[in-house]
């Protein structure tokens, strides 16, 4: 049943998730900020006013949503750029239609695939927007990440909006459940119309790297949903409630978490330099 529902939904599934993307911040611009998109210009640095995110906005584009970590920026031909969006899933059966309770934004089964999940978020922000549309996936590629981390990949898809076909690339994150079984899931997401998208595609990447977001709201960002039971003396650290979860016990494990998000998802930081902790090379 599960897999017959996937297979529904990819094909009903709705752009309208980018009408709610959004996620994490910077320690601020890094160098990758500044660099040349891929109409010749140089990126803007841009800093929401709370402080909470960072990232290049390429020319002629404008920021229409700057706060809490989330940034989205749209382009002068109908190109969008989603930053920062987190969806707070229950771990269970997934059902359109569903809405928020309690800061949860819905049930969706931890154990399903990271594309199945990508489509399932999908379905969900079409079924809040009400305005559903085609999406296909085309290409899915993890991002080898640590155990802490959760399942990352990247995602080439092709949808539908009101303004016609558009191709899609996002980054999806699905980090492990936590105690009460909940988990997070972070994205950011280009889409661009179908006869643009080819030449946009490295603006988009270029804005991708730029995206950053200082370390203790990384932190949080990235922190369980469900808080912490106290630890008894001698039980070390709380798993996760379902097999394979697994959540930061300790404020050493929380930093690690954020630091290996920020190399790996936030910087794309090559394997070759990034820490043992963060799936490195062992040093000698």
């Amino acid at each position: 049943m599960l897999i017959q529902q996937i297979r529904k939904l990819q094909r009903v599934a709705a752009i309208a998730l980018c009408l709610q993307m959004g996620i994490g911040g910077a320690p601020w611009l890094s160098a990758q900020a500044s660099s040349t998109s891929a109409t010749g210009g140089q990126l803007e640095p841009y800093t929401t006013r709370d402080h909470s995110a960072s990232a290049g906005v390429p020319s002629g584009w404008r920021v229409i949503q700057g706060a809490d970590t989330v940034i989205v920026m749209d382009g002068p031909q109908n190109e969008r750029i989603f930053l920062g969006k987190t969806f707070i899933a229950r771990n269970g059966a997934f059902q359109l239609g569903q809405r928020p309770v309690g800061g949860v934004d819905l049930t969706m089964p931890y154990g399903a695939s990271l594309a199945q999940k990508f489509s399932m978020l999908v379905a969900f922000s079409s079924s809040a927007g009400g305005t559903p549309s085609q999406l296909k996936i085309i290409s899915a590629a993890p991002i080898q990440v640590p155990a802490i981390l959760g399942q990352c990949g990247r995602f080439i898809a092709d949808g539908t909006s009101a303004n016609g076909p558009v191709k899609i690339e996002a980054l999806l994150c699905s980090l492990p459940i936590d105690s009460g079984g909940v988990y997070k899931n972070i994205f950011k997401l280009a889409q661009a119309p179908a006869t643009i998208a080819a030449q946009e595609r490295a603006t988009a990447e270029a804005v991708f790297a730029s995206y950053r977001v200082p370390q203790p709201l990384l932190r949080g960002k990235l922190a369980p949903f469900t808080p912490l039971p106290m630890a008894r003396p001698g039980m070390g650290g709380v798993p996760g409630s379902v097999p394979g979860g697994v959540v930061p016990s300790s404020p050493d494990a929380a930093t690690t978490m954020a630091n290996c998000f920020d190399l790996t998802v936030l910087r794309d930081t090559p394997r070759r330099d990034l820490p043992p902790e963060c799936g490195g090379p062992e040093r000698q």
